[in-house]
């Protein structure tokens, strides 16, 4: 596409993980496509950053009930409206991104300010993430929100196929939805592919760094992953050495769990890191796994191991399957600690095999999934719609 946009791309209250790396990722992507783009947020966008004042407050804020919080996320949208209105009336744009929350308004106000194309970018749905915290929400407010955004806005992107379910359910049109995956920059892919010449994955047979890059959360269920080490024979069999990138919820029973399971010794937990130190970590990798995730998302380390051409091993969800083949990744029955074991006896075992499956996905990355042709294709959705 020729044409250069002036692109204003919004967001309230993100989070200071995969959240916030996705919407500077899609930033950065746009404007790599030889798009203007203005970022305009309630807070700054510091992603993996807990040392600031703001990141000690959000850390106090993650204690509160969940109405606190968000009642807090409803004033940072009222902030966010105000500064949106004064952007508008300061400068001319072509097209709006904007990153909707739980009880949007912001979007179908600035939808309402405009006459240009507003697009929404709804995440894997919020209640589902809050059910597995054991977290409520105010689930009309949430409902009439989403109705109402998706009346407003020129069009609506979500991650995964059942995420668009969710929101056609919610009331939003579904001719107005377009699923868009999770991507990876090119500049990112560029230093994965190089990396993954540097380091192929399973070339020391006599040890096999098992890895996992993301938050401790509990839906991706690291623990299972404990289990099967315990499966593997560890730490009595040498061969088996895991590296676990990320902090979270699950963080100290984690690590209490892998005591109680006598494999803590062969386990390097290096907690929250910066996302390129963490990136470059995956590269150490011979194995990466991915034990669990929501089966409404589409998990930026998939792609990020992908790009570094890691043998992966992952839950068999629909979600997944839609984004990979059983060529390009390693799927097991969910829930099961000894198929995950399985999986990576059999990866170990046959080297050629595990440096292959990791070389497809990698080469699926490069011909689908950078930010820039995934955007670059909603793009043209877009003006198709003018």
């Amino acid at each position: 596409m020729n044409v250069t946009l002036r692109g204003l791309l919004t967001y309230s209250l993100v989070g200071r993980g995969g959240d916030a790396v996705q919407v500077l990722e899609i930033a950065q992507a746009l404007q790599n496509l030889g798009h203007n783009v203005q970022l305009l947020g309630s807070i700054p966008l510091r992603p993996y950053d807990f040392s600031t004042t703001e990141g000690r407050l959000r850390n106090l804020a993650r204690r509160l009930p969940w109405w606190a919080k968000d009642f807090i996320e409803l004033v940072l949208q009222w902030r966010l409206a105000r500064m949106a209105r004064r952007a508008l009336a300061q400068e001319q744009f072509d097209l709006i991104l904007h990153r909707a929350s739980i009880y949007d308004f912001v979007g179908a106000r600035v939808a309402k300010m405009t006459k240009v194309p507003v697009i929404a970018h709804l995440d894997a749905p919020f209640a589902i993430e809050r059910a597995f915290h054991g977290l409520g929400y105010f689930a009309s407010l949430h409902r009439h929100c989403m109705r109402r955004l998706g009346q407003s806005v020129r069009l609506v992107l979500t991650v995964s196929g059942a995420s668009k379910d969710y929101y056609v359910h919610l009331g939003i049109p579904e001719e107005k939805i377009l699923v868009m995956p999770n991507g990876i920059p090119s500049e990112l892919l560029k230093v994965g592919v190089e990396l993954a010449k540097v380091h192929p994955s399973c070339s020391n047979p006599q040890v096999c760094t098992i890895g996992f890059v993301g938050s401790l959360s509990r839906w991706h269920r690291v623990d299972l992953l404990l289990l099967a080490l315990r499966e593997l024979g560890a730490p009595r069999d040498p061969r088996w050495q895991v590296k676990i990138v990320g902090f979270g919820e699950e963080y100290h029973r984690l690590r209490a769990q892998a005591r109680e399971l006598g494999v803590e010794e062969i386990i390097t937990w290096l907690g929250a890191l910066p996302h390129d130190q963490a990136y470059r970590e995956i590269a150490e990798f011979d194995i990466a796994i991915l034990p669990h995730t929501l089966l409404t998302g589409a998990p930026l380390k998939l792609f990020e191991y992908a790009a570094l051409a890691r043998p992966t091993i992952v839950p068999d969800l629909p979600n997944l399957r839609a984004l990979f083949s059983e060529e390009e990744m390693y799927f097991v029955e969910p829930e099961n600690p000894k198929a995950i074991a399985k999986a990576i006896k059999d990866l170990a075992a046959n080297p050629e095999k595990a440096r292959r499956m990791g070389l497809k996905a990698q080469d699926r990355v490069m011909r689908e999934y950078t930010w820039e042709k995934i955007l670059g294709r909603v793009l043209e959705e877009v003006l198709k719609c003018k």
